[in-house]
């Protein structure tokens, strides 16, 4: 099943090269076709870049318009904002505003793609050589089409996260033939979790699996033990001089470089140096005790200073906002409810999620790099657990699965070029359509319009005009109005702080939990009784968003009432006043008269 990987060099390999590139040009070419995809998460982090052009200071971690108060102390890394800024302002020195960002949306996740996508080529040459790499750029292109995260406009962190996780799995790999391969995986994992600590759980695997290395290898595995710790300990130091403030650093959560995830991890990566100083030459016992005290050693302090870091971080957060805000972000729901609205593509994925477990077990049982495809045994696993209890960890389950898959396929290749089995050439394009969890959601679709009760209308259709309140244009009414603090759905958040000049009190952002649970009490009560509760927080305006306001749900939670429900029917109590807008306008705005 596994090529010897010899001393095979992906870099000499013309035609690996030139596959390379025609997979960049589908990708890019995918992403142009497909047109920009940007959520409210990319349209905020855009909002952080362009306060930062326009004078915040860069150890201002706060979203100064969100939320009541002060606003609200981000978690997001200004590491992620700088190459972002950077692109933007030489696009801008040629080309107008609009070009400059339309450039920048276009770069920025072409350029993490394309690097992707060369790391996923090297895993699956070193594991396979040719046709490993080839495979591997097959299977990548579709997980990087699939993921989300390199679409155009996609501003949001997890791209360069994903990045960095796929070159410290690469690292991994390569960590006998490539001279410090150590310090990089060290570096890739420590800037991972500067930008944020969705992948805590896949670094901490990797971290685990160069620690068992080292236990078995010994002294052969000793410098890079060394460097890996070095480098995370270095990385994080230089990382909390040059991104974090003195809030950001304190703040008692785990979503971010705060002392609760430093410490733990600083203690981690120093201590596998120290062990690999003084025990590297010692017995197998010896070096397994020594991470044994290590591993201890850290839950111990995780524990002593973070504790709510290991526990569900779901259980720290308000019955309210548990309730009526989290329940509502289809990203942060189990399988369960996801499987309800997306069930070909979520069984799909469930599926090849199970049979790369399996297929990556019978690799590190049958072939001679165990400790690599046990290594994707326990990503896959861990993204799957994590998967099935929040539908946001699709992304890094989804890289997971590229090495698993790419070796299959160059096993099929095998047996279709070297050993003449014609067969194996169908069940290879088989292979790699029933590998997309896309292929699940067309299945799904055409089953539903085969199904589906066709309704017609004296044979006529009446196209209503679309109307979805996250375009510029539907915001232009807001504009005309004197800036001030508005309460609209939380999707809409990021939107109004991209257009406007005005602040809002609530979006979709776990820190902004004041704002949060300020809005949902807002929302559940009667329009005649919050008139005091606006006053307090120092609305000015409310909008509802005619084709998606949600106002069905918040009457289910509210006995019947909730304000949206009550402004939508015209139940305007006093001091609050419909702003007139054109008939077709995506909002109504309601303006609150102190």
């Amino acid at each position: 099943m596994q090529e010897s990987q010899g001393s095979y060099n992906i870099l000499a390999d013309r035609l690996v090269c030139w596959s390379f590139c025609a997979a960049f040009l589908v990708l890019v070419c995918f992403m142009i076709l497909t047109g920009p995809t940007q959520g409210p998460d990319d349209i905020m982090r855009w909002v952080s870049v362009l306060d930062l052009q326009n004078g915040q200071g860069w150890f201002d971690p706060y979203q100064h318009r969100l939320g009541p108060d002060e606003g609200t102390l981000m978690h997001w890394s200004r590491i992620v904002d700088v190459p972002i800024a950077a692109i933007y302002w030489v696009s801008s020195a040629f080309l107008p505003a609009k070009m400059a960002l339309t450039a920048t949306a276009l770069i920025w996740p072409s350029f993490l793609a394309g690097i992707t996508l060369w790391a996923f080529a090297a895993t699956g040459g070193a594991l396979g050589n040719r046709a490993g790499a080839i495979s591997a750029l097959v299977m990548g292109v579709f997980a990087l089409m699939n993921s989300g995260k390199f679409d155009q406009y996609s501003f949001d962190h997890h791209g360069l996260q994903v990045l960095l996780f796929v070159y410290a799995v690469m690292f991994f790999v390569l960590r006998k033939d490539k001279p410090h391969a150590g310090l990089w995986m060290g570096f890739c994992l420590a800037l991972s979790v500067s930008i944020g600590a969705e992948s805590l759980l896949q670094i901490g695997i990797i971290g685990l699996f160069v620690a068992i290395d080292w236990v078995l290898s010994g002294l052969a595995a000793r410098r890079r033990s060394i460097e890996f710790g070095t480098a995370i300990v270095l990385t994080l130091l230089v990382a909390v001089i040059a991104t974090t403030s003195r809030d950001s650093f304190y703040y008692p959560g785990c979503d971010a470089l705060t002392l609760n995830v430093v410490l733990p991890a600083g203690l981690a990566a120093a201590g596998l140096p120290f062990a690999a100083l003084v025990a590297s030459n010692r017995a197998l016992t010896v070096r397994a005790t020594c991470l044994l005290v290590l591993g201890g050693s850290v839950v111990v302090v995780a524990q002593m200073f973070a504790p709510y870091c290991l526990e569900n971080p779901v259980n720290h957060m308000a019955s309210d906002v548990r309730d009526f805000w989290l329940s509502q972000v289809t990203e942060a729901q189990n399988v369960t409810l996801v499987i309800q609205r997306y069930a070909g593509e979520t069984i799909a994925l469930i599926c090849i999620a199970i049979f790369s477990i399996f297929a990556a077990a019978l690799f590190a049982y049958k072939t001679e790099p165990k400790i690599e495809y046990l290594l994707f045994l326990f990503l896959i696993a861990a993204g799957f657990v994590l998967f099935l209890y929040q539908s946001r960890m699709m992304t890094f389950l989804t890289v997971s699965l590229v090495a698993v898959q790419a070796q299959v396929l160059r096993v099929m290749y095998r047996k279709y070029k070297v050993e003449d089995q014609r067969s194996f050439g169908v069940l290879m394009i088989l292979f790699v359509a029933l590998m997309s969890p896309k292929t699940g959601a067309s299945l799904e679709k055409s089953y539903k319009a085969m199904t589906a009760v066709k309704e017609e209308t004296n044979g006529q259709s009446h196209a209503a005009p679309v109307l979805s309140c996250t375009t510029e244009n539907d915001f232009l009414p807001l504009k005309e109005l004197e800036p001030g603090l508005i309460v609209a759905d939380f999707d809409f958040a990021s939107y109004i702080l991209l257009y406007t000049d005005h602040s809002v009190l609530a979006g979709n952002y776990h820190r902004n939990e004041a704002g949060i649970i300020a809005q949902i009490d807002l929302f559940r009560s009667k329009a005649s009784e919050i008139g005091p509760r606006l006053d307090e927080l120092g609305v000015d305006y409310i909008m509802v968003c005619k084709p998606h306001p949600r106002a069905a749900y918040w009457s289910s939670v509210s006995d019947g009432d909730g304000l949206p429900a009550e402004l939508l029917r015209g139940d305007l109590p006093d001091g609050i006043e419909e702003i007139p807008g054109k008939p077709d306008a995506a909002f109504l705005i309601f303006r609150v008269n102190a």
